[in-house]
């Protein structure tokens, strides 16, 4: 190979390289839905995951689409994208409220998280339903935590569930954005 033609090819992978570090959504854009979003829709957002009735929540929904969509036409979304950030957004908006909502409860959401390697660098396997099993380790790491997991309230466990839900909804929706 000749060095012009050395000098080609790595100028080639480096703007593929580039291109594909220039694709992944910046922080700031991630946040726009969050940052836009009306007060008070963050709550009423994890008042739906928690009840797990998105036909009671369809006009929670709806607003939360429309401030998904308005940031999605401003970042060039399009639709497939666009339905990925709602989750997203869905997911974020809900983990921020349920953080709060479980340590009231007594409960660490990184606990929950470290038990099921999900969260911020973590396997984050999806999931389309809580199972038992799940339940039975965030359990088990509430006893290894010194805590005992019969004195959670059934509103407790609501917001375990709740977690679990928005936490793999999130992660989820990231990896199907790019």
């Amino acid at each position: 190979m000749t060095r012009r033609a050395g000098r080609g090819l790595l100028l080639a992978w480096a703007l593929v390289a580039g291109a594909a570090v220039a694709h992944a959504r910046p922080p700031e854009a991630l946040a726009c839905a969050v940052m836009n979003a009306p007060h008070g829709l963050d709550a009423r957002v994890a008042d739906v995951i928690v009840s797990q009735d998105p036909e009671r929540g369809r006009p929670v929904l709806d607003e939360l689409r429309a401030v998904v969509d308005a940031c999605g036409r401003d970042q060039f979304l399009d639709d497939k994208q666009r339905d990925a950030y709602f989750d997203y957004t869905l997911g974020r908006m809900g983990r921020d409220v349920l953080d709060a909502r479980l340590g009231e409860q007594g409960i660490a959401a990184g606990l929950i998280d470290d038990a099921l390697d999900i969260g911020p660098g973590k396997a984050n396997n999806p999931a389309e339903k809580v199972t038992q099993g799940d339940l039975n380790r965030v359990s088990a790491a509430l006893r290894d935590a010194g805590h005992d997991p019969a004195k959670v309230t059934p509103d407790g466990w609501r917001l375990v569930t709740a977690w679990i839900s928005a936490t793999a909804n999130m992660f989820e929706a990231l990896r199907r954005m790019d």
